[in-house]
């Protein structure tokens, strides 16, 4: 009973034919859990394109990238390429994600109001579907990956924890150049990167300092919930630590913490007393560290006494950024239900500047060049927000379905746990401050719970649980 409680969703899985399983029936097969005898490196010379997309998953900010909004990273097409490489295997993955991949249909017949009725701006329409097509072609790679030619899951943790590990390092060399005020090397960096922040604060190979929280948290920590490798388990707080350390960001402060108590709540049995009072103790203490943080961090007390309208540059024009296409919610019901159309964020942040602005000034906002240009955007503006973005180009209606979809979508597959309750709040909260319809948190916990790694991690987790009693 020990050795079952005890199994692990990774390729180190042992034969089903165990004398230690005989006395509890082994949780099912999934993708992340088949035998070694079925498992290989790679199947076929495609494959090697599923490494390069892994390895490449930090560097999202370099100029090697191509635009996408707000990033330019370079895994998203090597997954299309994957997924259209091994297009023998792309019509199960079509079968058993069908309504996620039936669903950008539906965003262009909505689309077709906005267009009609607002404006066709035909570059922002393509940047907008062009990101959901590489996000569902991250789903289709790791599926096809790992549910139909069962590639070594293990050796896909070992490519991701040391391109993660070299990101940290990247990040660890600004940081010295900075403290030693190393021009040729601070240029060399910002010379590789689509914008630069490197000369004022560590930067990795991201986009943005912001981002580092959505790698960490919405890439590695989920991981980490489906495999248990204990390589993630080390990377995962030593980036974070590492990075506020450096003083990369407010954001890492903020999503750590949040990060860091969902972790708790999955992970703590609470069927046992001291499990429990160590999770008041932790709770306590995230409390209190963040308490401490907004002392000692110059920006998170600006925010905390000034108020987020004035206390931080950055993050007053983020607020602006998704405040104007919001107020065009308030006064445009027929678009708010059915949005303005793809590629048209634009058109409704020039709609709402005129009244967000006013209340932005008269609740103590503190304007900023970048502010001020969105009188008249760009047809490429972007909200940083994926709800503010997604709601106004395709409409409530369509942001309630694809809502109601995740929701049977772990119903359907009998995934639902702390686990996966933690993982949805903690994906819902990053994707606040982030708006790529690419990125691969999302796609990740719809694998993981159509994989029937979820469902099968509770079973584990509940043998675990029973033989702690």
């Amino acid at each position: 009973m020990s050795n079952t409680a005890s199994e692990r969703l990774t390729s180190t899985s042992t034969s089903s034919q165990s004398p230690a399983r005989q006395d509890t029936p082994a949780p099912a097969q999934t993708a992340l859990s088949a035998p070694l005898t079925q498992q290989q490196l790679a199947r076929d010379p495609s494959d090697i394109l599923f490494y390069i997309a892994l390895a490449l998953l930090p560097v999202d900010g370099t100029l090697l990238g191509i635009p996408l909004p707000y990033w330019t990273p370079l895994s998203p097409w090597f997954f299309l390429a994957y997924a259209l490489a091994n297009w023998r295997y792309l019509r199960l993955t079509l079968r058993a994600y069908l309504p996620f991949f039936l669903f950008p249909v539906l965003l262009v017949v909505t689309s077709i109001y906005g267009w009609q009725t607002v404006a066709v701006h035909a570059n922002a329409i393509a940047l907008s579907f062009v990101s959901l097509l590489l996000g569902l072609a991250c789903l289709a790679s790791i599926d096809i990956a790992f549910t139909r030619k069962h590639l070594s899951a293990r050796a896909a943790i070992t490519v991701v924890v040391c391109t993660y590990w070299f990101a940290f390092a990247v990040g660890v060399a600004q940081f010295i150049a900075l403290k030693l005020q190393s021009d040729a090397t601070l240029h060399y960096f910002a010379a590789m990167m689509y914008r630069r922040y490197i000369r004022v604060r560590p930067q990795f190979l991201f986009a943005e300092p912001s981002y580092i929280g959505m790698h960490i948290f919405g890439v590695l920590l989920p991981l980490f919930w489906l495999t248990r490798d204990r390589r993630l388990a080390a990377l995962i707080p030593v980036f974070a630590a590492g990075a506020i350390a450096m003083g990369s960001g407010t954001r890492i402060i903020v999503d750590s913490a949040v990060a860091l108590f969902l972790w708790l709540l999955s992970a703590v049995n609470f069927r046992n007393r001291k499990a429990t009072w160590g999770f008041v103790a932790g709770s306590s203490a995230i409390a209190a560290g963040g308490l401490l943080a907004v002392i000692l961090n110059p920006r998170l007390n600006d925010l905390a006494t000034r108020g987020v309208l004035a206390g931080d540059p950055s993050m007053s024009a983020r607020i602006f950024h998704m405040l104007a296409p919001m107020w065009s919610w308030k006064h445009d019901l027929s678009h708010f239900l059915f949005g303005w159309g793809a590629g048209n964020i634009s058109e409704a942040v020039r709609d709402g500047y005129a009244g967000a602005r006013q209340w932005f000034d008269t609740h103590g906002g503190v304007a900023n060049s970048e502010i001020n240009g969105l009188a008249n955007p760009p047809t490429n503006t972007f909200t940083m927000s994926a709800y503010s973005s997604f709601i106004t180009e395709f409409g409530i209606v369509m942001f309630a379905l694809l809502a109601v979809m995740m929701l049977v979508h772990v119903t359907k597959h009998h995934a639902w746990n702390r686990t996966t309750v933690c993982w949805l709040v903690l994906t819902a909260y990053l994707y606040i401050q982030f708006e790529s319809y690419a990125f691969y948190a999302l796609w990740l916990l719809v694998f993981a719970v159509g994989s029937g790694c979820l469902s099968v991690r509770r079973k584990v987790d509940d043998i675990a649980i029973n033989t702690t009693q």
